[in-house]
Order: C-alpha cells, then sequence, then structure tokens
C-alpha cells in the first residue's frame, strides 16, 4: 500500500476553483510548460458544460451557458457544427481567384507587395506559390471568409503566412486529391500581437474538405485560433516548434485525419471559464507525438468518436520511475519536472463516452486534476506513471480498458467500477485510492473508496493489487487479480473496511500482508495457504466436482482467496493447482480459513514493490467450469 499517494502530486486541490493568469496567445516567446499547474479542479458539484450548436442552419454561434458558471463535463449535445464548418462544392459559388505567384487586386482584395489582404466576406480561391509572403484577412465583424487552398504553397520569414485578423469566421477548406503547404520561420508580431502560429486566427477557425494540408510551423504554433478551431475533413501533417493546434475557447474535432508532431503540446485549449477552454474530439483519426502533454484542455476533455493515437514525452520509458524515496512510489528521474508529460490531461473533466484512445506517456496516459468517467470506447494505455488518474472522482461504467504498463493502474480518492472490462498491469498499485486529506496511512483509514459493482477486472500488480486507504467493496463483478510476490504487500488491501458482498473474486499472491473480508460481508469467502508458480492455473471446485472460478496466475503465490456467490456454509472446497489438489477448506462462515489482518490498513504499504512480470493480456476467471484462459505475456517471476 501507497499511503497518502495523491497528496504528494502536483495536482491535490479537490473543492476550490482557483483561476490563475492563462498566458494569451500572443505571447509568442514563452512555451508552455508548466499550464498543468495554472488551474486547479473544478468544484466537487459537477455541472454540466453548455456548448450549444446545431449542425443545421447558419445562425449566430452561442455558447450558451453553465448550470451556475460551474466549470465541469463537456456534453455533446450541446455541441454544433454549422453547414458551413463542412466542406461545400465551391465551383458551383461565385469566387475569387487569386494566383499567389502573380497576384492581382480583385473586389475584396488587395496587394502590397507579397502580402494579399482580403476585405469582404466570400470565396476565395488561392493557388500557386507565394514566397515570403502573407495572407492577411481583415473583413467585417460579421463577415464569412473561406480560403480555398488549390495546390498553394505560402511560405514566410518574417511573420504567419496566414493571418486572420478580422472576422466573424475564416474556413479552409482542402479540396480533394490536392495538396497544399504552409511555411513560417519566426513569430510575427501586429502591434503588440505575438502571431504564435504558421495559421493564427483571432476569430473561429474551421478546417474542411478531403484534400491535404502540411502546416510547417518552425517558430512556434501549427494553427491557433483565440476563439474555437473546428476540423471537420482533411488530412492535417502538422510539424510545430511548439504546440499543434491550439483552440483558446475550445479545440473541436469532427472529422478528418490530424498528424501532429510537435516540441511542445500536441493538442490545446487555454481559456479557463465556463463553457470554454475544451477539447471534443468525436470523430476522425487523430495521431499526436508530442514532447510534452499529448492534449491538454484547461477545463475538459470529451472523447466519443474517432480513433485518438498519442506518444507524449517519449513514451513509457521517456521518463524513468523509480519509485517514493520511502514508500515505492513513482517519482521522476530523467525529465524535468516543470514539463509536463501526460497523454491526456483537462484541469476539470475527462470523459470518454467512445471511440479507440491509444497512448503511451512519460507521465499518467488520462489525467484529471479531478474527474474522470470512462462509459465506452476501446482505450489501451502504457505509462511511466498512472494508467489513469484522477484526483477526484474516477468512475467506470462500460468499455474496455487496458493498462499494459504502468506505475499504478487505476488511481483517485474515489474509484467506482460498475461495468465493462478492464485489464490492468502495474509495478505497483493495480487500483490505488488515496488522497483524500485525512488520509493517515500506516493503518489509519482515510475517506478514500474502491468500489466494484460490475464489469470484469483483472489486475496483475507487483505492489498491492487493489489499495485503498479507505474502504474496499466488491458488491458484483468478475474480480480477478494477481498481487505480489513479496511480503511486504498484499493482494487486497485497505485501511478501512474491506467487504465482498457479490460478485466472483479470485485473488493470488503472497500471505505476509494477507488481508481478507470482514464479517459483515454478505458473501462468503475461502482463503487458503497454498504455493505455485508463474503460469501455473489455478481453479476452485465445488464438493460436487463443478469448477467455480479458474484462472493462470502470471506470478509465483503463496496464498488464493476467493468467494462467489455458489460458497455455502458447511460445503468444502478445493484448490487444484495444475490439476492437482493443493488446499481444500470447509465454509463455516463469512471468512473461512486463512486469515489476514483484520481491518487493520495492511500495514506499511510498498517497501520496495516488486518490477513488473507482464501482463495478464485480459483473462478473466472462467466461472462455468470450461477450460481456463491462458494469460499471456511475461510469465517468468522476478
Amino acid at each position: 500500500m501507497k499511503p497518502n499517494r495523491l497528496s504528494t502530486k502536483k495536482h491535490t486541490l479537490r473543492f476550490a476553483v482557483i483561476l490563475s493568469a492563462l498566458v494569451l496567445a500572443g505571447c509568442a516567446s514563452t512555451q508552455s510548460t508548466t499550464s498543468s499547474t495554472s488551474a486547479s479542479s473544478a468544484s466537487s458539484t459537477v455541472s454540466t458544460v453548455s456548448t450549444s450548436e446545431e449542425s443545421g442552419a447558419d445562425e449566430t454561434d452561442s455558447t450558451g451557458g453553465a448550470m451556475n458558471g460551474t466549470i465541469g463535463s463537456v456534453v455533446e449535445a450541446n455541441l454544433s457544427f454549422k453547414n458551413k464548418d463542412f466542406y461545400i462544392d465551391y465551383s458551383t459559388e461565385d469566387t475569387v481567384k487569386i494566383d499567389l505567384s502573380a497576384p492581382k487586386e480583385a473586389d475584396g482584395v488587395k496587394v502590397s507587395g507579397s502580402t494579399v489582404t482580403i476585405t469582404e466576406a466570400g470565396t476565395y480561391v488561392l493557388s500557386g506559390t507565394l514566397t515570403d509572403g502573407q495572407i492577411i484577412i481583415d473583413a467585417g465583424d460579421e463577415d464569412d471568409v473561406r480560403l480555398v487552398l488549390e495546390n498553394a504553397s505560402i511560405t514566410c520569414t518574417t511573420t504567419a503566412p496566414i493571418y486572420a485578423k478580422n472576422a466573424d469566421k475564416v474556413i479552409i477548406s482542402l479540396p480533394e486529391n490536392i495538396e497544399s503547404t504552409v511555411t513560417d520561420t519566426v513569430t510575427g508580431t501586429d502591434g503588440n500581437d505575438a502571431l504564435t502560429a504558421a495559421i493564427f486566427a483571432k476569430c473561429d477557425l474551421s478546417v474542411n474538405g478531403t484534400g491535404t494540408l502540411n502546416v510547417n510551423a518552425n517558430a512556434n504554433d501549427g494553427i491557433t485560433s483565440e476563439d474555437k478551431l473546428k476540423i471537420t475533413g482533411g488530412v492535417l501533417n502538422i510539424t510545430s516548434a511548439d504546440d499543434g493546434l491550439v483552440g483558446k475557447d475550445a479545440v473541436l474535432i469532427k472529422d478528418g485525419t490530424v498528424h501532429i508532431t510537435a516540441s511542445g503540446n500536441g493538442i490545446k485549449s487555454t481559456k479557463y471559464e465556463a463553457d470554454k477552454g475544451y477539447v471534443y474530439i468525436g470523430g476522425g483519426t487523430v495521431n499526436i507525438t508530442a514532447e510534452q502533454d499529448g492534449i491538454q484542455a484547461e477545463t475538459s476533455v470529451l472523447i466519443s468518436a474517432g480513433e485518438v493515437n498519442v506518444t507524449a514525452g517519449g513514451g513509457a520509458n521517456g521518463e524513468q520511475k523509480t519509485g517514493n524515496a520511502m514508500f515505492g512510489g513513482a517519482q521522476s528521474t530523467t525529465t524535468d519536472e516543470t514539463l509536463s508529460t501526460k497523454g491526456i490531461k483537462a484541469e476539470a473533466a475527462l470523459d470518454i463516452t467512445g471511440g479507440t484512445v491509444t497512448v503511451d506517456s512519460a507521465d499518467d496516459s488520462l489525467h484529471s486534476n479531478d474527474s474522470m468517467t470512462v462509459s465506452g470506447g476501446g482505450i489501451t494505455v502504457k505509462s511511466g506513471d498512472d494508467g489513469l488518474h484522477a484526483d477526484n472522482t474516477l468512475t467506470i461504467e462500460d468499455g474496455t480498458i487496458v493498462v499494459e504498463e504502468s506505475c499504478e493502474g487505476l488511481e483517485a480518492i474515489d474509484l467506482t467500477i460498475n461495468g465493462g472490462t478492464i485489464d490492468v498491469t502495474a509495478s505497483d498499485d493495480g487500483l490505488n485510492a488515496a488522497g483524500s486529506s485525512v488520509d493517515g496511512g500506516f493503518g489509519t483509514a482515510g475517506s478514500d473508496t474502491i468500489t466494484v459493482n460490475g464489469g470484469t477486472l483483472t489486475v496483475n500488480a507487483s505492489g498491492d493489487g487493489l489499495d485503498s486507504n479507505g474502504a474496499l467493496t466488491i458488491n458484483g463483478g468478475t474480480v480477478y487479480v494477481s498481487g505480489p510476490t513479496g511480503d511486504g504487500n498484499g493482494t487486497f488491501d485497505c485501511d478501512d473496511v474491506f467487504t465482498i458482498n457479490g460478485g466472483v473474486v479470485l485473488g493470488t499472491g503472497s500471505s505476509g500482508m494477507l488481508k481478507t473480508p470482514t464479517t459483515g460481508s454478505k458473501q462468503n469467502t475461502i482463503s487458503v495457504s497454498c504455493t505455485g508458480s508463474a503460469g501455473d492455473t489455478v481453479e476452485v471446485k465445488g464438493a460436487d466436482g463443478n469448477t467455480l472460478v479458474s484462472a493462470v496466475a502470471p506470478k509465483n503465490f503463496t496464498n488464493v482467496m476467493f468467494s462467489t456467490p455458489d460458497i455455502t456454509e458447511g460445503e468444502t472446497y478445493t484448490v487444484y493447482v495444475n490439476g492437482t489438489e493443493a488446499a481444500s477448506e470447509t465454509c463455516s462462515g463469512v471468512v473461512s480459513g486463512a486469515t489476514g489482518m483484520g481491518s487493520f490498513g495492511g500495514g506499511p504499504g510498498n517497501m520496495g514493490g516488486q518490477s513488473p512480470n507482464g501482463g495478464m493480456g485480459g483473462q478473466m476467471p472462467n466461472g462455468n467450469g470450461g477450460t481456463p484462459p491462458q494469460m499471456p505475456g511475461n510469465t517468468s517471476d522476478t
């Protein structure tokens, strides 16, 4: 067990909403390295962010309002993409054609040297090569300006190649099978304002179509909007000296393919305000390789569809974790602590309702400074620290989660599993509930909780399997835990009451810090001493010879604990290891056989946890009497 681990992390504010000064996009010389510390978590009473939008008529874009101004989750039903955000065939429209190789003035177009300024609403088709020049959009406050990039190449060595200075919205359209390129060299200025991206907009900016846009941002960010940045199509290849995509108010991706290689953050939204500062991905494919955070939202992140692939900080091996100096927790040995290298990070809420998310990160793969909810989709992560981490609540309703590599797999103050399929491999604790202000460690219970109500949970942990600094409760579901091989940790550990009220539970691990449920549990549990090796098949059979639960152990063990609704007082149950009887016990009450440390938290945990032993590949206990599943991965004991 790792006492009070969360309270030592950077983001531990649970109730207060602290509004910190934000570094605006105009500060070109400042890279984003500390935004993870610039704002605290939202109120513990989370209301929804409402961003009223529709995909119908082009009425004025409004942002609604969150209840009582509280920053919380993004509600997809309140998000809209207007018709003009999507690609429209421009061949039937009245357009203004601009040959960038030899630009000429026209209606709505002014030319001064190599600077082309668009001053009116309309559709402008840009083709040819503009060398060391700039496109400026300086139209009316209510004007929509559409730029169709038709084999356009725009480079500039003195400022942003495309600068939307004033308009209601600028739309960049990418026609099918056509490739265009925008390249900058230095960060430009307009008066006191720094133009911090190769494509920089002070208004709403949308990108659509099916063609390709290459953005070579050698100075700073790739594409930035000081309002909302929307992507509904196209292939975007962005290489940036700092951040890839920045939307101060929001970044919304509905479709398209986005490839980002960033020396800073991949995608970022920066405004800490209700209805703003969020990132939404509802379709398309997003591939990010970032030296810092993959996705960073100053308020919330919602992923509901599409494919998201993130490598942050060089991946799980980019920042070595050696453990807390005293208790075995994670700490950096190679990376500057001021840099945040998380996969996906939100200050208020991180919600995944669908899609496919794959993250390989030096720090936490999925991180929220307040709440996180997974209710669908498929998540696969490798982390140099925590797989999924929330400073407050982590709730899993549905979906598939595979934590292939982590220090701790799932971590929050209150961790609840209601459904889904979860497979965790951890070099420390598999599930860890810690960080409440009253945590005391060494058997002093905090208010932290782990509650399993349903789903299928498989844990392979070298520290504690399931570790709560408060209560640990299993009410249902299927739970298999391969705990530690050393006696300094336990398969199950908590500082308050451990209860099993339902479900199918099988735990294998060491016996030195054995923790068994309390007699207040509503379902019978049996614990037996027996030894086995990595790769051995463990089966539990009733007196009638039927198999109640079985699994293949990925590590050595000296104790087996199991609980199912079928265990009846007075009946004898036998544990078989590789088909050979290893131990038997007659149920004499709620807890029978080898008993653990009762309600006293499990002693000092994480005294030099063992090294990872490979994943279990999502294989779960088999309660139907069939052939037990083989758990792939490294089965050698270390």
